[in-house]
C-alpha cells in the first residue's frame, strides 16, 4: 500500500481530493464550531499584539 490523500466522494460519486473539499474558510467554519472560545482567544492575541507593536514604537518615538 501506497501514500494515498485523505479524499472524499461528492455527490456524483466522483473522488475529491480533501485540499479542495477544505478551504480556509471551511476549516475556519469547523475550528469555531468545535471550539467556540477560539475566536475569543484568537481576538485577545490579536490585541496584544498590536498592543506590544503599538508600545514598541512608543519607546522608539521617545529615544528619539
Amino acid at each position: 500500500m501506497g501514500d494515498k490523500p485523505i479524499s472524499f466522494k461528492d455527490k456524483d460519486g466522483h473522488f475529491v481530493s480533501a485540499a479542495d473539499v477544505w478551504n480556509p474558510q471551511k476549516l475556519e467554519e469547523l475550528f469555531t464550531r468545535l471550539n467556540p472560545n477560539r475566536k475569543f482567544r484568537l481576538e485577545r492575541e490579536r490585541l496584544a499584539k498590536e498592543q506590544a507593536k503599538n508600545n514598541g514604537k512608543t519607546v522608539q518615538q521617545k529615544n528619539t
